[in-house]
């Protein structure tokens, strides 16, 4: 008696036999589609050649030729199933098995086949293990070395986003952020200085690292300066300690401090005499009430005061603001408060020593007519304005605002702008020098109609002082306003945001590199004509190319 014996079959092949699918049923399927689909072709062909056919005749003719295309659609798609599989089941039969007997394509040595087995290097063949072993070595070394070279490019990259270079850090950075690592198991940072301590500030509030633990590290006698960039992992009762163990504290910044209470607001106008300015961001539990007594106790020591994100900054702590501390204050930033209208906003036209105003996303609050009302009082002496995201201001700010007022005017940011025209720029730059002497810092981002003429007529005005400008998305600028940008004198031009603007190419890119003398950042994310192929001076940064990838 003769049994079959069978060898060890595929998982492909055992599965397509549980679902009774082998390569006969698919050869005989595929002939009677094939002969199908003839035959459907020769009925339509001979029907519409009859002569004098009816309305029906052809009507049926057509639905015929309708339904023959679907039958060759679905024809073609059961030809592409029947090759892959196909595919599939030679590719399976041709793969040696663990224990099956072969050559070894390099040394010809005779070695059973296991699943470590490893192909040679054309594809053609297999190796034995001693060969094999010998080439594991080198992809091992080749693994180290990609490895190697991914991991210098993240660190290229990072430091790319950091705006900082490449190179090897200095040893007081190097400690900085490894005193920023292990900040928990800081007792004191001792006498490390200002700058390092604001430096140590940044990494934590970067890290979110800032706690209640961390927190009296900074906190000393003698600190007049502390800056705090993400409190949101702060208590109040910490918060309080500022004004116990800093006495001498000048200026503060506490952003994103949304546990700080009136409570605290109050201890700090009783206990820091020379307190003179205060930024805060996110203060949404700070009632109007407590401001009001914030400034009477503060007076006339308050020169510079900014507030952003809370609701409950209103009429009264705006009018107590103007009242105790108008007379010295110099600088304002009011950002999206929501609770303060336009006819609260004529509150500041009292403040007639200001040198720095920010009025910005308060899009409903301001108008065209306040706008230039407050620049007639504070323009001759403004050094800074801000207007971001107020798209309710239009031209008339630009023309009748802006440029016969503000003649010391250094510092422009209008990002969002979006009823600002190209013709409104024009008018405000076009011999505006007779009034101002030039700008250092312009911020245009977004505003969308700002383009060739305006940008032209900006550059001739402001090309020799200015050092930093954004034209981020401005979409509706040409390649020529950006070689005009490198024909001018623009000698201090040194940041560059071009983000966003498709106009911009690597030919543009090299001619700004080539003249600009200052240039070192430039930023072009979404702009995608910029390609790694742009030649760029050494010591330049180009952040957001495209192809720069991980």
């Amino acid at each position: 008696m003769f049994r079959s014996v069978r060898g060890p079959n595929s998982a492909l092949t055992e599965f397509l036999r549980s679902q009774n699918i082998d390569a006969n049923s698919i050869r005989l399927r595929y002939a009677q589609l094939q002969e199908e689909a003839a035959q459907e072709l020769h009925a339509s062909r001979e029907a519409s050649a009859e002569p004098g056919s009816s309305t029906e005749a052809v009507a049926g003719a057509a639905a015929r030729r309708l339904a023959s295309r679907r039958k060759k659609k679905k024809l073609d798609e059961d030809r592409a199933m029947h090759k892959e599989m196909m595919d599939q089941i030679h590719e399976t039969a041709a793969k040696p098995r663990p224990g099956q007997m072969e050559f070894c394509a390099e040394c010809s040595k005779r070695f059973a086949v296991s699943v470590y087995t490893k192909a040679a290097v054309d594809g053609d063949g297999l190796l034995c293990h001693s060969c094999g072993s010998k080439y594991a070595v080198e992809e091992k070394k080749q693994k180290k070395t990609q490895m190697a070279s991914r991991k210098k490019r993240k660190s290229v990259a990072a430091a790319l986003l950091d705006r900082q270079d490449a190179a090897v850090p200095k040893l007081q950075d190097m400690c900085i952020k490894l005193i920023a690592k292990y900040i928990d198991d800081v007792d004191a940072l001792g006498d490390i200085g200002e700058f390092n301590m604001e430096k140590i500030s940044r990494i934590l509030a970067r890290n979110r690292s800032l706690t209640d633990s961390t927190f009296n590290l900074f906190l000393g006698v003698n600190v007049k300066r502390l800056q705090f960039w993400d409190c949101s992992n702060l208590s109040a009762a910490s918060l309080e300690q500022i004004g116990a163990f800093c006495p001498a504290l000048e200026s503060l910044t506490l952003v994103y401090c949304g546990q700080i209470t009136d409570s605290v607001i109050d201890y700090y106008s009783t206990n820091l005499r020379n307190l003179h300015s205060l930024i805060v961001d996110g203060a949404f539990l700070v009632r109007s009430e407590c401001w009001v007594r914030f400034f009477k106790a503060l007076g006339t020591r308050l020169t510079r005061f900014s507030i952003g994100n809370t609701l409950r900054f209103n009429r009264p702590a705006l009018e107590s603001l103007a009242e105790n501390c108008g007379s010295v204050l110099e600088e304002l930033k009011l950002s999206r408060i929501g609770s303060l209208t336009s006819d609260d906003l004529t509150i500041l036209l009292r403040l007639e020593k200001l040198n720095s105003v920010e009025l910005s996303y308060m899009e409903s609050t301001l108008t065209d007519s306040f706008v230039i009302e407050l620049l007639q009082s504070v323009g001759p002496q403004l050094l800074s304005l801000n207007l971001d995201d107020c798209g309710t201001l239009s031209d008339a700010v630009l023309v009748q605002g802006i440029r016969p007022y503000c003649g010391f005017l250094q510092n422009l940011s209008l990002a969002l702008g979006s009823k600002f025209t190209d013709d409104g720029f024009s008018q405000l730059f076009t011999e505006w020098s007779e009034i101002n002497n030039g700008l250092i810092n312009v911020n245009l981002a977004r505003c969308t109609e700002f383009g060739d003429a305006g940008c032209k007529a900006l550059i001739d005005h402001s090309g020799k002082t200015l050092v930093i400008l954004n034209i981020n998305s401005d979409y509706s600028l040409s390649a020529s306003a950006f070689h005009h940008i490198a024909d001018s004198d623009c000698e201090f031009l040194s940041q560059l945001d071009v983000g966003f603007v498709q106009a911009v190419g690597d030919r543009e890119i090299e001619l700004l590199c080539q003249k600009c003398p200052s240039l070192q950042l430039v930023e072009v994310y979404g702009a995608i004509r910029i390609t790694e192929v742009v030649q760029l001076k050494p010591g330049i940064k180009l952040i957001g190319r495209q192809s720069d990838t991980l």
